[in-house]
């Protein structure tokens, strides 16, 4: 390559310019003359086979490479050196690179649904930046549109099961509907026991009631396989990428206040996969307006013991129950102001919500019959008699005199 550049310049100037083939190279110019006065082509020299540290222990990392092609530089190298290799990583590194099996890597299938379908609904865990130089936890919800890739996210304090309800309906108004199906990971939120096919699981009670609400059907991602809502997942990592890293917030409310700009922005560029707009494509999703859902009735639910004397307790105030049901476990829901206590699936009593604290409502007909039901119970006291037992004990044997022998004995000392 040096002579065909010295002949090039040659030609067209008539002369060998050295330190401009230097710069042209990146050469030394004592290196370059010593190539263009020798007519021989250079001859590399052969390395040496040296023997390494590593040699030892190559049987043994092949072993174990063959049983586990997955094994780590970092756990090979502890292996090693507890076998007496003094060497540093750098050499396994290199050893490694050369020796390990290639793993296949299992194909992938990417698969769209029509509009109006199906939506992803994922919790994830995030990390943001304060403007106080401090980082904070704080929960995502995250959700999207299978066909138009519409995206919405909400940052929570908490993964509870009110929040995760709340988070569904503000998500529900964004998109102005609902989709046929919501796939979902196996929250406890969702689902209490996974069955297959996963519409037949057994899901949480409150959630049954959004579903059932706004009639989509719940479906469930397989066991250990996230990838089944490969959508919400890479919208976490979009998220965590493009929205919180490089980002500073002064409180929790600004961080939603930014996140709701964010999206606006998200959902107004062209989308990596459709090649397309969201908000263009979300017209055609054909979802029923969100509006003409009836008013959803947001209900708590808390499992109560009922007390002895009949009551149960919610938010530090005291709501009675029917005395059959002292000691039983029910199930009291906050909705709309009122307290509604049931047991096995059966509304038993309602009250109003009261304010403030160590306030009691009370219903008269609860204790109705208790009191004679405590008057016919027979009297059983808690202590037993305890049954006189003979002394069996040889060792400690008393004797038994007639009163007479002490009489006489009174007698004599008188005397």
């Amino acid at each position: 390559m040096i002579r065909d550049r010295a002949r090039e310049q040659q030609q067209g100037t008539g002369r060998v310019n050295i330190s401009e083939l230097s710069r042209e190279t990146g050469l030394d110019r004592k290196t370059i003359r010593y190539h263009l006065s020798s007519d021989a082509p250079p001859i590399t020299p052969r390395t040496r086979n040296r023997s390494s540290k590593l040699d030892p222990y190559k049987p043994y990392i092949l072993k174990r490479l063959e049983k586990y092609p997955r094994l780590s530089r970092v756990r090979l190298l502890d292996e090693i050196q507890s076998l007496g290799f003094d060497g540093k990583t750098t050499i396994l590194g290199n050893y490694l690179r050369q020796i390990r099996p290639k793993i296949p890597v299992l194909p992938e299938i990417r698969y769209e649904t029509p509009p109006g379908e199906m939506t992803q609904c994922d919790w994830s865990d995030c990390i943001y930046s304060c403007t106080d130089g401090s980082e904070k936890k704080v929960d995502c919800f995250s959700m999207i549109l299978g066909y138009s890739r519409v995206r919405y996210v909400e940052f929570t304090q908490t993964q509870d099961l009110p929040t995760f309800l709340a988070c569904h309906l503000r998500a529900f108004e964004y998109f102005n509907g609902v989709t046929r199906t919501i796939l979902y990971d196996n929250l406890g939120s969702v689902v209490l026991k996974r069955k297959y096919p996963s519409t037949a699981s057994d899901f949480h009670p409150s959630f049954v009631d959004l579903r059932d609400h706004f009639g989509f059907i719940a479906r469930l991602c397989r066991i250990n396989r996230a990838k089944t809502k490969g959508k919400v997942e890479r919208t976490i990592g979009y998220v965590k990428d493009n929205f919180l890293y490089g980002r500073e917030f002064n409180s929790f409310n600004d961080l939603n206040r930014q996140a709701q700009t964010w999206m606006k922005q998200a959902n107004s560029k062209v989308h990596g996969t459709t090649n397309e707009i969201p908000f263009d494509r979300l017209p055609q999703e054909k979802l029923r307006p969100y509006s003409s859902y009836p008013t959803y009735l947001f209900k708590k639910r808390y499992p109560r013991k009922v007390s002895r004397d009949c009551y149960i307790s919610l938010y530090q105030n005291y709501y009675s129950v029917p005395w059959q049901y002292a000691g039983r476990m029910v199930d009291v829901t906050e909705c709309n102001n009122a307290v509604v206590v049931s047991a096995d699936g059966t509304d038993i009593c309602t009250h109003h919500l009261l304010e403030g604290k160590n306030q009691r409502s009370k219903r008269n007909e609860h204790f109705e019959g208790l009191l004679k039901k405590i008057r016919d119970e027979p009297c059983t006291s808690s202590k037993k008699k305890r049954k006189e037992q003979p002394c069996t004990n040889d060792t400690h044997l008393v004797q038994q005199r007639a009163l007479c022998a002490y009489d006489v004995l009174c007698g004599e000392e008188k005397q």
